[in-house]
């Protein structure tokens, strides 16, 4: 038995049923509300602005949209998921309608921050300072005018890592440890702790396919729901259900990107997201349990690729086997670059874009000749990510982002004896059962490799999703696009809003957006601005 209600000035008309479909609602069936407003809040009935409140008999509550509402719905419950909740909650404060935003993902929270499911073994320091949280850069530019503008970002402070640790009373400790980056696992926290101050919608579900409805206005998400359950390996449920949407957001690292030949089932082949929960496996096989032991061969590892996984996967190996394995690097340039950390590049992360905010009048360009021009404190950072040419914005990614180990993984790579790297292109692997060979080619020449273990670390596809999308679906989007959606086309088509340009509903693809809009947007630089991008279409700016 459930009750109804619908709000009205401030009088609550109820009626008790088995969730009627009532006007506010506009839904089709008692079904597909339960189906789809399955959002959970817990306690005693609530108003809720421009929401209809659904409550059962036990006080638990559901919300359906109001007629008119727009859904967004993020597959994937992390980082940039949770900046976009937050942003809402923070405009749903100030009074601004939003849209009802649905966070979809099969294990939950951060749960790939966790170490629980790999990706990582939790332990990992976040490789941005935390300070970059769902809010940074605070300046926003498309809410309004200036002051509210403002006010958004002062309402987004409210889920900032500072405002967390007061929470958690270690604010201080945090401090006067010299603010440390959190690791991975303590990130997570952060992460589930914003997902419940945000009141953020999440969907226990594992995505089987996405289409779109016959008009092309709306995406239907058909997905499994993960039955509700305490342990991390909570079933999924036979039933196919549908989550209809006007906006689309994929995040998500991807999955692993492979080699030919790469076996599946090898527990000796391993990738950027296995390798963390095989770790006691490798280290058991050191244990001085024989008496040979003590004259056993190192283990000898080869990692293919030389990005942050790649680097993290070096560190973290020889935390837990140190000099007991040999580790060899597989890298097409012969050498491990560390990442260019400077002020331009950094700023370049955080913002793509920096003197929006001047042409808005959020700040007053000093007048020429004047003594504040004349001020070093007046000279601000002013190179915009798209007056640089596509080939530019490319080299900058490549030495700034993708295919380099941070300076800090290689300082504590430095010391190690047994961590080399190796001149080749991986292009091939072969399991044996004695050993595992890598094929690599340079220079027009080919050879071979043996190891006991292969990381197979060349970073993660950012196109998974198109195998999730039905036939319909790829042709209009190669429509859209002048041509086959690949990771080039699909890179050059990204709009202001991330979302591919001339296709509907809104696609978002942040994960891609870094060579059209900024190098940012694909990680954690400046998720309050992705917030900002992705939400301005779906809510009307104040007068």
């Amino acid at each position: 038995m459930f009750l109804v209600s619908r709000y009205e000035g401030t009088v609550a008309k109820q009626q008790e049923g088995y969730l009627l479909p009532v006007p506010c609602a506009h839904l089709s069936s008692p079904r597909h509300l339960r189906l789809v407003y399955n959002r959970t809040l817990g306690g005693d009935e609530q108003r809720v602005r421009g929401w209809m409140v659904v409550s059962d008999t036990t006080g638990e509550m559901q919300m359906a949209r109001q007629h008119g509402g727009q859904t967004l719905v993020v597959l994937g419950a992390g980082p940039k998921g949770l900046a976009i909740a937050a942003k809402c909650a923070a405009l749903r404060a100030l009074s601004r309608d939003v849209p009802r935003v649905v966070l979809i993902d099969r294990r939950g929270v951060a749960a790939n921050w966790s170490g629980a499911h790999g990706y990582t073994d939790g332990q990992r320091l976040l490789g941005t300072w935390p300070e970059k949280d769902v809010g940074f850069p605070y300046d926003s530019t498309c809410w309004g005018d200036a002051a509210f503008n403002r006010a958004v970002d002062h309402a987004m402070r409210a889920f900032s890592w500072q405002t967390y640790l007061v929470e958690e009373y270690r604010y201080s400790e945090w401090i006067d440890r010299g603010r440390p980056r959190p690791t991975h696992r303590q990130w997570s926290a952060y992460l589930r702790w914003v997902a419940h101050r945000a009141g953020a919608e999440l969907l226990r579900g594992d995505v089987q396919s996405i289409a779109h409805d016959s008009e092309g206005q709306q995406w239907r998400v058909y997905y499994r729901p993960v039955a509700a359950a305490h342990h991390e390996q909570a079933p999924i449920l036979d039933e196919v259900e549908i989550l209809e949407a006007d906006g689309l957001v994929l995040t998500g690292p991807g999955t692993p990107v492979t080699l030919p030949g790469q076996p599946k089932d090898d527990p000796r082949v391993l990738d950027g997201s296995t390798v963390w929960l095989a770790l006691d496996r490798i280290a058991a096989e050191l244990q001085p349990n024989t008496r040979s032991w003590k004259h056993a061969k190192p283990l000898r590892i080869g990692i293919v690729g030389t990005g942050e996984t790649s680097a993290a996967t070096v560190v973290t190996l020889l935390e837990v086997l140190g000099d007991r394995a040999h580790i060899e690097v597989v890298s097409p340039r012969g050498v491990l670059y560390s990442r260019d950390e400077g002020f331009e590049e950094n700023q370049l992360f955080s913002n793509p874009d920096p003197h929006r905010a001047v042409e808005l009048g959020k700040r007053q360009p000093a007048k020429p000749g004047s003594e504040e021009a004349r001020d070093d404190l007046a000279h601000t950072h002013t190179l915009r990510w798209l007056s640089l040419t596509e080939a530019d914005r490319r080299e900058f990614v490549r030495r700034a982002d993708r295919g380099v180990f941070s300076v800090q993984a290689v300082q504590e790579m430095t010391p190690a004896w047994n961590v080399r790297s190796v001149t080749g292109n991986a292009v091939r692997i072969e399991a044996t059962p004695s050993v595992i060979r890598v094929e690599m080619t340079y220079a027009g020449a080919s050879s071979w490799m043996e190891y006991d273990y292969v990381v197979v670390a060349r970073g993660f596809d950012p196109t998974w999703f198109l195998a999730l999308f039905d036939t319909a679906t790829r042709d209009r989007l190669a429509n859209a696009l002048g041509s086959a959606p690949e990771a080039g086309a699909l890179e050059r088509g990204i709009g202001t809003d991330l979302s591919v340009t001339g296709f509907a509903p809104r696609l978002h693809l942040p994960m891609l957006a870094g060579i059209a809009q900024g190098p940012g947007f694909p990680n954690l630089s400046c998720l309050g601005l992705l917030a900002d991008r992705i939400l301005s279409p779906y809510i009307m700016a104040a007068a």
